[in-house]
């Protein structure tokens, strides 16, 4: 019992020894390791797990694409050109005025257009208070000489590229077909 004691004693002791050395290991390994895991193409300063697609396998499996000729997606009904408001004095509603251009039109108008100009298009929105709060003009009210007097061109505009500082553009919101539908409605407000 006594040897193995002493074998004992003489393991901690040397084990005593070894501890700073270990401690040195141990500090180089996580060294080592953190530099492999920051050894990466990414943006990142710092980047432990890189991201698939930065890896080198994940673009070999691309192929190489060429650029698509211009011609090959036509472009059908959704250009329009970019017209001055005197150039749209001139243009007319392509769509009928049945019944469901005008359900339509009112769907819009409800939507987009009813919290500033009223549900009937009088300038008295939900938010037309905010309006005259900050000193700002009030929503048009669309039953006004001066707007009925516009053609329906001119109202296509209007929507599509906004006017003056508070009347926001819906060109890039609604398609065409549906900005006519909103002049067709406006111009049912209007008693026209």
């Amino acid at each position: 019992m006594r040897r193995s004691a002493r074998r004992l004693a003489h393991c901690v002791a040397r084990a005593a020894r070894l501890r700073p050395w270990i401690s040195v290991v141990v500090a180089v390994l996580l060294v080592g390791l953190t530099v492999a895991a920051c050894n990466s193409t990414a943006t990142y300063p710092i980047d432990f797990f890189s991201e698939m697609h930065y890896q080198d396998s994940w673009h070999a499996q691309e192929p190489p694409r060429p650029d698509a000729p211009q011609t090959i997606v036509p472009i059908t009904g959704g250009a329009v050109p970019n017209y001055t408001m005197d150039e749209a004095k001139g243009l007319t509603n392509p769509l009928p005025s049945d019944a469901r251009s005008q359900e339509l039109g009112a769907q819009l108008f409800a939507v987009n257009c009813a919290v500033c100009h009223g549900p009937t298009g009088g300038g008295n929105g939900r938010v037309a208070g905010y309006f005259r709060a900050a000193n700002a003009p009030p929503p048009a009210d669309l039953h006004r000489d001066d707007i009925k007097a516009r053609t329906d061109g001119e109202l296509f505009w209007i929507v599509t590229n906004g006017f003056g500082e508070y009347m926001p553009p819906f060109g890039d919101l609604i398609t065409p077909e549906q900005r006519w539908a909103l002049v067709a409605h406006i111009r049912q407000l209007q008693g026209s």
